[in-house]
């Protein structure tokens, strides 16, 4: 929205003396129009005498106090705050005194001044009628003018909001990503840290999946969206990276349910919260622990992702000063790049934490 604001407060600003230079323009060609319908009026015969002049210009003044009383007022005041009963009225008062202006306070006592006659004639209604009809001509073409004007400058500003949001988006992925890099490599190598310390055969075996992992994690998501296959093996990676540090007890559960081919999905999307189940999931040598981690598909374009895991209170408060972007991340990208096609619920039991993502495929 700051974006916005200075956009639109900056924008009039720029466009101040254009506009002045417009306005100049309108009024001059509105004169020289008067000119020459009072000239053709003629007969040809009287073209720039002092009446001529005098009365093109005295017509436009009248006209000018009509049009940017709506403009000024009627317009911002009444019609854009759809107010649409008052602004007509208020607009035929403005026009109607503006023919009441002309007739009286200047034609009159200026044929007067310069035919050096009697002074006023007399109220004559189709003469109002006239100057009514064009006064009402030149508040009705300046409106929409003005309206189509602001419509483009803010169809103008639109479309940069929208790059600037779009360029603000891809910042903040990029953001998202870097924090999950080095997120991830520091929990695997406490991994591999805690094999090399019990001497594990395994070590090996995780350093070579840890190399996998990062080459996905290096290259293949770069990409705003990845072949779901490649996410899902990479789920299976990261959990078998994890299994070999947990009890063989532990139940973990990896399921895939429906067809999937052919759909693409945000990188790294996955690992925060299945690295959250785990991190809050499995304590100690507890055979409660457990986990389950459920993937659906279905023939609309729907995948559904639920996670299951054992909770203890006490243990994951213990583990909250370890830090770590987890579930909040997760919900930051897909408010970036699911937006309206994606839901998330968070059901915190006495026993059981469970999150079931809901997304719209592409």
């Amino acid at each position: 929205m700051l974006q916005f604001e200075i956009l639109y407060m900056s924008t009039p600003i720029l466009m101040t003396r254009s506009r002045n230079i417009y306005h100049i323009i309108f009024w001059l060609v509105s004169v020289f129009f008067w000119l020459f319908s009072l000239f053709w009026a003629s007969e040809f015969k009287n073209v720039l005498t002092f009446q001529t002049i005098s009365l093109a210009i005295a017509f436009n003044l009248c006209f000018a106090a009509a049009v940017y009383t709506n403009l000024r007022f009627l317009l911002p005041v009444f019609f854009k705050k759809k107010s649409f009963f008052l602004f007509f009225v208020f607009l035929f008062i403005t026009v109607g005194l503006s023919a009441l202006l002309i007739q009286f306070l200047l034609i009159y006592p200026l044929n007067s001044f310069v035919l050096e006659d009697d002074g006023f004639k007399s109220f004559v209604l189709a003469e109002w009628f006239g100057f009514f009809f064009f006064s009402f001509i030149y508040v009705g073409v300046t409106s929409i003018i003005s309206v189509t004007r602001e419509w483009f400058i803010l169809q103008k500003i639109s479309s940069q909001l929208k790059d600037i949001e779009k360029e603000k988006l891809e910042a903040e992925l990029k953001v998202l990503k870097t924090q999950i890099k080095p997120h991830f490599l520091f929990n695997s190598l406490n991994n591999i840290y805690s094999l090399a310390l019990d001497k594990s055969d395994d070590t090996a075996t995780v350093v070579l999946q840890l190399s996998d992992l990062m080459r996905y994690i290096l290259y293949d998501c770069n990409e705003k969206f990845v072949d779901i296959n490649k996410e899902l093996d990479f789920s299976r990676n990261y959990i078998s990276l994890h299994k070999i540090r947990l009890d063989e007890n532990t139940p973990i559960n990896f399921i895939v349910n429906g067809h999937f081919d052919g759909h693409k999905i945000a990188p790294l999307l996955f690992e925060p919260l299945i690295e959250n189940a785990f991190k809050h999931g499995v304590y100690g040598k507890n055979s409660d622990s457990f986990i389950n981690i459920t993937f659906n598909f279905d023939e609309n374009n729907q995948m559904e992702l639920v996670i299951e895991n054992s909770y203890d209170p006490n243990w994951s408060n213990s583990k909250k000063g370890s830090g770590g972007i987890g579930i909040q991340n997760v919900i930051s990208r897909l408010e970036l790049i699911y937006p309206q096609k994606h839901k998330i619920e968070i059901d915190k039991g006495e026993k059981v934490f469970k999150i079931t993502l809901s997304i719209e495929l592409s």
